[in-house]
């Protein structure tokens, strides 16, 4: 079997002139947690779309394996006129799910996600959003979908639902399945991501595991006028200006030779341990100086 249950090659999208998506390339691996992360207009819910076939990209392909996949939308839209209930039969009679299963699959994710399932009797119009949106989680899982897409997976939820939501993605992942998560809370999905892709102005900037990038890399800051940035290229592919600063990722095998081309030890207060927030702000903000896509 294919490591991959997603590849999309080169995709690209215009809405009149502005560029949505811009040779966007990325792949996702089966049994993975991935976080797609990006500022508001980066490219995040076009890429959904896309993949989804909700949209045609003016070029590229996306290339989607074996197995059934399932959606989350940020913002779940219901019939007003139907109850959860309908919503349940009807979609268990599309994948074919028996009738004296339906009942204890119900259960079970309702339990797993923090949903009173007596909420099923009533017209979903009359559910809170966050009762929509746990709603929309039952949909989507009852059909035991191998690719999980999700838009913000934590709108509208309360903190108890939030921590049993972080837990199902776990137990999907456990199970075999795969995860595609956009976000804009990073320390929620880095609590549970293996991977990560950065989107900024439509490019794909990086799709790394986050436990290696954490694992190998520091992040450095240093004054300007302290030294030429293009040197500093020696030393780091991935490297920025940011108002008087230049930053960069410096592997910390390499810490001890960029100090001995600096002629100084660099300062606790200057070099940091990276987490994901620190990762995404540096790659989508600031001046680019060096080549990492």
């Amino acid at each position: 079997m294919n490591d991959f249950i997603l590849r999309a090659r080169s995709l690209s999208k215009k809405y009149g002139r502005v560029e949505a998506l811009r040779e966007a390339t990325f792949s996702l691996s089966r049994n993975k947690i991935t976080a797609f992360l990006g500022e508001n207009g980066a490219g995040k819910t076009t890429t959904l779309k896309v993949i989804l076939g909700f949209l045609r990209p003016d070029s590229g392909a996306v290339e989607i394996g074996e197995g059934r996949v399932a959606y989350v939308p940020e913002h779940p839209v219901f019939f007003n006129w139907l109850r959860g209930n309908d919503i349940i039969v009807l979609t268990a009679q599309r994948y074919g799910i028996e009738k004296q299963n339906l009942a204890r699959r119900i259960d079970d994710l309702s339990e797993k996600i923090s949903f009173d399932r007596r909420l099923l009797e009533r017209k979903i119009l009359t559910y809170s959003l966050g009762n929509q949106k746990k709603f929309s989680y039952l949909q989507s899982l009852l059909i035991s979908p191998d690719l999980l897409i999700v838009d913000e997976p934590f709108t509208a939820l309360d903190p108890p639902s939030i921590k049993s939501v972080r837990d199902l993605f776990s137990e999907l992942k456990r199970e075999g399945k795969t995860v595609f998560l956009s976000s804009h809370l990073v320390s929620e999905v880095e609590k549970i991501c293996d991977e990560f892709i950065i989107i900024h102005q439509g490019y794909i900037l990086i799709q790394q595991n986050l436990r290696w990038i954490k694992e190998t890399y520091l992040l450095v800051r240093l004054e300007k006028n302290e030294v030429e940035g293009d040197k500093l290229k020696f030393f780091s592919s991935y490297l920025r200006e940011k108002n008087l600063f230049l930053e960069m990722l410096v592997e910390k095998s390499r810490l001890q030779e960029l100090e001995k081309f600096l002629g100084r030890s660099i300062s606790l207060d200057t070099k940091a341990q990276l987490d994901l927030e620190k990762i995404f702000f540096f790659f989508a903000g600031g001046t680019l100086k060096a080549s990492f896509r």
